[in-house]
């Protein structure tokens, strides 16, 4: 019986997901001190929040595994971040490069045609977070669509993928946008008496 107790606990431990890991759900807080209440979003990891702000023209919906972006002002086009299906222990050096390369392709649509590929080593650096990205350009229906796939060193454990596609002529704006919500990510411990 002892054997048998121990093997379930053993499978529950090791199946189970992490309490510790990147939540990627877009949580919603209302706070408001002394001026008008404003909403904040968050998602959670290790007992902080993970703080994040967008403009006025973008919505957030996702669950513990992705996070879309989307923009009222352009509708060719969303910014996802989701866990990636790597880690940090895959270093993005040359023996390694063609898992990430792979990787990347896979999230291009099905039928996506001419497709073209330019690669950047490390292009976003902020909170010394190490990176790299892959950019396409490719035809989808008839029109030409533009995509960036940045492999993103969240923490020494947890790697994520911060995808920005959009048609052509919108594609620079939505990675600009979709950037400042990366730039906003700031972390703060929970409060037990703060909004939930």
């Amino acid at each position: 019986m002892k054997k048998t107790l121990a093997r379930i606990l053993f499978l529950a431990v090791t199946t189970a997901p992490s309490l510790f890991a990147l939540d990627l759900t877009p949580h919603e807080a209302v706070v408001g001190n002394a001026g008008p209440a404003s909403k904040r979003y968050f998602f959670q990891d290790e007992g902080k929040r993970f703080s994040f702000h967008m403009d006025g023209q973008m919505s957030v919906s996702g669950s513990s595994e992705s996070a879309l972006f989307l923009f009222s002002d352009m509708k060719q086009a969303a910014v996802k971040i989701s866990k990636s299906q790597l880690t940090p222990a895959t270093p993005f050096d040359k023996k390694n490069m063609e898992s990430y390369r792979i990787a990347a392709h896979s999230l291009l649509p099905p039928d996506a045609v001419n497709v073209q590929m330019e690669e950047k080593a490390n292009p976003i650096t902020i909170n010394g977070w190490t990176s790299q990205q892959f950019i396409f350009q490719y035809n989808l229906s008839g029109f030409p669509f533009s995509r960036s796939v940045t492999f993103l060193n969240f923490n020494d454990r947890e790697q994520i993928v911060f995808d920005v596609s959009a048609d052509a002529k919108g594609y620079q704006k939505s990675y600009t946008r979709g950037y400042r919500v990366l730039n906003t990510l700031t972390d703060a411990p929970v409060k037990a008496d703060g909004p939930t």
